[in-house]
């Protein structure tokens, strides 16, 4: 995990200067960090007014019913906001760069921006779900950590296979040697995939915990359905980091590689052969 977050740092550090461009993409990822925790938290709200809004005073009840909608419709607004804002920020952030660079390497640098906010809140969301599980119950939420772990590491792996790839495809670009198609999408994808497939085991492993959990009795309802709907929640950001990775190693090779492979000299095209 510390090698994909220092991979990840140090795209972030390269992208957005230090000063106002860096503090804005940082605050964009903070506040999409806070979405699932609120989520989680209109989650415990709604579970609270089903199962014990009969006994509920009228303004007890109408305290919950705004609290619900409050944060239901914040958490909604919040996401829009920070999805369509972070366009402006990567722009300015990407023009305050000095040297010129042509216009295919300027779209993957926009691709490993996108990437690059993505997984950074991913993480940060994957961190707070966890400290979260183990409030609730901290032997679910030791499990839950070791599990986390362990898929992660699975996911790095499979990373820095992608890593080799990408720079592969890139320099056998660079040279106009041919590449299908088929084979550059296929690695990345099936790499995606499996990471994604691994993360559903896991999903599984700490879905059967809980029940164990619940039909012991150590754990009760309310309780049992937030970490379901949390597990769910943080089973989508583990999948979604697999995806994100596997496209952020295509755009920093892509985005790195007039820089890294300046001076390769492209290989020579025989006239009789055709390229389509």
């Amino acid at each position: 995990m510390i090698y994909l977050v220092k991979t990840v740092l140090v795209a972030f550090g390269k992208l957005f200067p230090k000063g106002k461009h860096r503090n804005r993409a940082i605050w964009l990822a903070l506040i999409a960090t806070l979405v699932p925790l609120s989520q989680l938290f209109v989650i415990r709200i709604f579970t609270h007014i089903i199962m014990h809004g009969k006994k509920m005073e009228i303004s007890e009840a109408i305290f919950h019913f705004t609290v619900f909608f409050g944060l239901f419709g914040l958490s909604h607004l919040a996401t829009y906001w920070q999805k369509t804002y972070r366009v402006k920020v990567f722009n300015e952030a990407l023009k305050s760069r000095e040297g010129w660079r042509s216009k295919n390497t300027e779209s993957w640098d926009w691709a490993l921006a996108f990437e690059t906010n993505n997984l950074l809140h991913t993480f940060a969301q994957v961190l707070v779900l966890a400290v979260f599980f183990a409030t609730v119950d901290w032997k679910i939420g030791l499990i839950n950590i070791f599990l986390i772990l362990a898929t992660l590491e699975f996911i790095r792996m499979m990373f820095r296979r992608q890593i080799n790839l990408q720079e592969h495809f890139a320099l056998a670009h660079k040279r106009n040697e041919n590449i299908e198609n088929v084979t550059k999408v296929s690695s990345r994808i099936r790499s995606a995939e499996i990471g994604t497939l691994i993360s559903s085991a896991t999903f599984i492993i700490t879905l059967a915990v809980l029940l164990i959990f619940s039909f012991m009795g150590l754990l009760n309802s309310a309780d049992a359905v937030i970490l379901f709907l949390g597990f769910r929640m943080q089973n989508s950001n583990l999948g979604q980091t697999s995806s994100s990775l596997m496209r952020f190693a295509r755009a920093k090779a892509n985005s790195e590689a007039p820089a890294k492979y300046k001076g390769v000299k492209p290989a020579k095209i025989d006239d009789d052969e055709e390229f389509f």
